[in-house]
């Protein structure tokens, strides 16, 4: 099936670990568009940062925010998921944890995902979310998402291809963390960057041999045809 679409992560994977942008991915989102290629910027972020960072680099594909829960196609938002117990989940953290507990300053302009800095163990804030059966935590590597179960990246990017009416099996997919999973599942072509968790290596087509933006590289010049040495 011939690539007509390409979904990308975000942190991590058009950036560094310090959230700097990689110049030589951008250069590269800007390649896929000129040749007829819609990047789709998937993350863990806000609606509004995904649409500023979309206008300044250039790319026309669909949004999927908040870990898949908010999806943004030329002005029509979808929102797939419920934020309630989420903000529950948020005031009970503080109870037990108090000041401990940093939320990420975007919070306010989220619409269903929470987003916590990554000040305590994993394995004390699961304990709480626990008692939530209809929430789930995930681990980005950047911060900790409170998030309605039922939402995924996957479910996010099926809706953003129907958006753009386009097919997943026509979507080519690049990650590196496990929030990929699910996005990498439903997608036709699965490049998992180097630093990648083992199980989203797993399931990728393709595991690139360099880290962040290098490997955002790696992965476009495979599916242009181009030389990656």
């Amino acid at each position: 099936m011939e690539v007509k679409v390409l979904a990308t992560n975000v942190d991590g994977t058009l950036t560094d670990p310090e959230y700097k942008l990689s110049l030589e991915a951008i250069k590269y989102v800007r390649i896929l568009e000129e040749k007829g290629l819609p990047v789709i910027l998937v993350s863990g972020n806000t609606l509004c940062t995904l649409k500023t960072l979309q206008r300044y680099i250039g790319c026309s594909g669909a949004l999927v925010a908040e870990n898949g829960a908010v999806v943004e196609y030329k002005g029509k938002l979808k929102i797939l998921g419920n934020g309630m117990e989420a903000r529950k989940a948020l005031e009970k953290l503080k109870e037990k944890f108090g000041s401990l507990i940093v939320e990420s300053w975007t919070n306010p302009y989220r619409y269903v995902d929470i987003a916590l800095q990554r000040t305590l163990e994993k394995d004390k804030i699961l304990d709480v979310v626990l008692g939530f059966s209809g929430l789930k935590l995930l681990d980005s590597g950047f911060a900790y998402h409170l998030l309605d179960k039922n939402v995924d990246k996957g479910k996010g990017l099926k809706v953003a291809v129907q958006l753009m009416g386009f097919r997943l099996e026509e979507v080519a997919v690049v990650g590196d963390s496990e929030t990929d999973i699910e996005m990498f599942k439903v997608a036709g072509l699965k490049f998992a960057l180097a630093n990648s968790p083992q199980n989203l290596k797993n399931i990728a087509n393709h595991v690139t041999s360099k880290n962040g933006g290098e490997g955002f590289v790696e992965a476009t010049k495979i599916i242009l045809g181009e030389k990656t040495g």
